[in-house]
């Protein structure tokens, strides 16, 4: 073989060996390609953007107020000589609550009897003398006059007495006792006897920016509004009642503006004085479209949500119009069916692959009624 030969033997085997390396690192190529791929194929969460009716509602902190508070006060003075109830315990209107001493007062009110009979005795012998002007008309007029007073004195004495015997007025809850038995007491005294808070039909207070109050008003005047009653986290269910009341002034140093409802605490599960949570609801939008909030983004341009397009995570952007327990209601970016990532992984990016998990329902919400 001459060296020309081998030269190009040498030379054909060396390039041989380049087109061989060359085809490995492609083939070895593409298989990292594949195996990258795969890798950053991310399993995701996801559920269909549905419609459902929603209602349009907002939340604040509101407080129990009775419907009607007596202050039990005692009209005349005397010696209290028995209670006929317990602190705490539920009294109907018309119940005993007290008794004062009536003894003096019985005694007074014989004292008047006496005085206006002596006195009505006497006007009576004078009427016929006074017709024959066998008395003085200045005579018998002064007659007329004591037995009128003396009759007056026995109705106060009648009054007082009654005043011994003090009911309730009301069907409520008594609140703390500030008497015993034997305790003088007076219509003096700045402390009521006991007080008693009207707890069926109840109502809650609450205030709202003014800027919610031209819809308020709007709904309002087209159908009773319906308030829903929680715990003041916002848990739990107190009960529903109706709108009753909207201020006729705006708070100038919240502005806000204060509105009532009452609703009829059947289980008298609402106490004067207890904080609430109060979910307005105004109306009921038929054809909401929702997905889970935990979908919902926060982007320096705004929410945004990942759709699921060809295998793929899409960035989309939508506006999100109010949030009602685990529910996001979308006004724009999405239309019902597209599907959405409900739980977002932190490495996922827009245009990377996904995988699907199990499409997740969307939640039920709160009080679409």
């Amino acid at each position: 073989m001459s060296k020309k030969t081998r030269v190009l033997s040498i030379v054909a085997l060396v390039v041989a060996m380049l087109v061989v390396l060359v085809a490995w690192r492609i083939i070895s190529n593409s298989h990292l390609a594949d195996r990258k791929h795969r890798i950053e194929a991310l399993p995701v969460d996801t559920t269909a953007a549905i419609i459902k009716p929603m209602p349009i509602q907002f939340s604040v902190v509101g407080q129990v107020q009775s419907e009607h508070t007596v202050l039990v006060q005692p009209q005349v003075s005397g010696v209290l000589k028995k209670v006929y109830f317990k602190e705490g315990q539920y009294v109907h209107r018309g119940q005993q609550l007290f008794l004062i001493d009536p003894a003096p007062f019985q005694a007074a009110l014989a004292s008047a009897k006496a005085a206006y009979l002596t006195a009505k005795a006497q006007a009576d012998r004078e009427a016929p003398l006074a017709a024959k002007d066998y008395v003085s008309p200045q005579t018998y007029e002064s007659t007329v006059a004591a037995a009128t007073q003396a009759q007056a004195a026995l109705q106060q004495a009648q009054i007082n007495l009654s005043y011994t015997v003090i009911r309730s007025q009301i069907d409520g809850l008594t609140g703390n006792l500030t008497v015993k038995a034997g305790n003088v007491v007076s219509p003096s005294s700045a402390t009521p006897l006991v007080t008693i808070n009207q707890m069926q039909p109840i109502l809650v207070q609450f205030n709202i920016p003014q800027q919610e109050l031209p819809e308020v008003r709007q709904y309002d005047a087209a159908n009773s509004i319906r308030v829903y009653i929680t715990h003041e986290d916002g848990t739990g269910d107190l009960g529903v009642g109706q709108l009753v009341f909207i201020d006729n002034t705006v708070n100038t140093d919240t502005g806000t503006v204060m509105l009532k409802a009452e609703l009829p605490n059947r289980r008298v599960q609402l106490w004067p004085g207890q904080y609430v949570g109060v979910t307005i609801q105004l109306t009921i939008q038929p054809n909401a479209l929702v997905i889970p909030d935990s979908a919902v983004q926060a982007g320096q341009n705004g929410n945004f949500v990942y759709t699921v397009v060809d295998n793929k995570a899409v960035i989309v952007p939508v506006t999100q119009d109010r949030q009602i327990g685990d529910l996001a209601v979308i006004s724009k970016g999405l239309k019902a069916g597209e599907l959405v990532v409900t739980h977002v992984p932190r490495s996922l990016k827009n245009d990377v692959p996904v995988i699907l998990n199990t499409a997740q329902p969307a939640a039920s919400g709160a009080h679409p009624q």
